[in-house]
């Protein structure tokens, strides 16, 4: 198959992804956190059990280190990321915590309710096949951010 039908078959499947599971409006605040659309996004790009370091999120994200640090003082501050510091020292290691797991859950464009009748509509091969698909093409989004030249 050409990338060219690979590229037509996920944009196909990403719409129907979105609309079929995306949450009719963004709560304001989720577990009774303020929340921002940016503290949001950051929680959605980092899980519980793989680290991703600040210098990381913030090239992937596309937004300066700065802006990057003092969004990750607010969600240390509010119990939704624990932190270890790296093997050179320098770099610090960012984790989503319980709370914060919860709290990235609650404030998804993709409502877990909807994802859950999705899922239910699926084997467990199928359920399986399907998050290692997404979690694949995930990750090569990431490494392509990663080459973008650095944001400060």
């Amino acid at each position: 198959m050409e990338k060219t039908e690979f590229i037509y078959r996920i944009q196909s499947a990403y719409p129907r992804i979105y609309h079929a599971c995306h949450a009719d409006h963004q709560p304001t605040t989720a577990s009774g956190l303020a929340i921002s659309q940016r503290d949001a996004t950051i929680l959605a790009h980092l899980n519980s059990t793989d680290a991703m370091t600040q210098a990381q999120l913030a090239r992937h994200l596309g937004i300066t280190k700065s802006t990057m640090s003092e969004a990750i003082k607010y969600l240390l501050g509010q119990g939704l990321l624990e932190i270890e510091v790296a093997t050179d020292k320098r770099a610090h290691l960012l984790r989503l915590t319980e709370k914060g797991i919860d709290v990235m859950s609650k404030s998804s464009v993709l409502e877990a309710d909807k994802l859950a009748a999705v899922l239910a509509e699926m084997t467990a091969t199928e359920m399986e096949k399907a998050i290692a698909g997404l979690e694949l093409l995930a990750l090569a989004c990431f490494r392509l951010t990663m080459k973008r030249e650095d944001t400060e």
